[in-house]
């Protein structure tokens, strides 16, 4: 009796797999015969979504005052990337000074050219909004494109320093806060957003 049972179970199992690998699956799913397009269908159905991810990481522009926290983060004599906030174009300076506002100078001809070519190859005190990085933030502020004043960085091709204006920082000759600097910082701070455009490819 026991080698019986043995031979039984031995026997279903084999015509259980017999008949399974013969008849097609949807025989015993209970759905019938159906076309490739209709199984593409429920393939779909029964996919789950794939998880999107989220964009990436956002810049954020932030608007500093700058007796209260830019002048004090701002390093001296540390090289430092600005963005040109109508142009996009990219270069970097050098704190070498200051105390109302940063002055600053292109590190070498290549940045100088780039910051040149901002103003269309012409020196200018027109004020210009742009992003300084500081201390891995981006911080609104305004330019002018008029070397003047001393030069440390001798080998640039520039005679003289530019000025950098953040929120409520003042001119070094009258003492004042600036309007028009003043006006273009809340243009670069406005326009923060549009940092992400180029900022993959810095």
């Amino acid at each position: 009796m026991r080698y019986f049972f043995t031979y039984f179970l031995i026997c279903s199992i084999f015509l259980s797999t017999l008949i399974s690998g013969v008849f097609s699956y949807p025989i015993f799913s209970g759905t019938g015969s159906i076309t490739s397009s209709q199984q593409t269908i429920l393939n779909d159905a029964n996919e789950t979504e794939p998880h999107i991810i989220s964009s990436p990481f956002k810049v954020s522009v932030v608007n500093l005052n700058w007796f209260d926290t830019v002048n004090s983060i701002f390093s001296k004599y540390k090289n430092t990337r600005v963005i040109d906030v109508l142009t996009k174009t990219v270069y970097v300076v050098q704190r070498t000074g200051g105390y109302n506002h940063a002055d600053v100078e292109p590190i070498n001809v290549s940045n100088m050219q780039k910051f040149y070519g901002i103003y269309n190859n012409t020196w200018s005190w027109a004020r210009r909004p742009v992003w300084v990085e500081i201390n891995n933030m981006w911080v609104a502020g305004s330019i002018n494109g008029m070397p003047h004043g001393y030069s440390l960085i001798t080998d640039n091709g520039q005679n003289g320093h530019s000025c950098i204006h953040f929120l409520q920082s003042k001119t070094h000759g009258t003492k004042r806060v600036d309007e028009a600097h003043q006006n273009a910082i809340a243009y670069a701070f406005a326009h923060g957003s549009e940092i992400n455009e180029i900022i993959d490819s810095l």
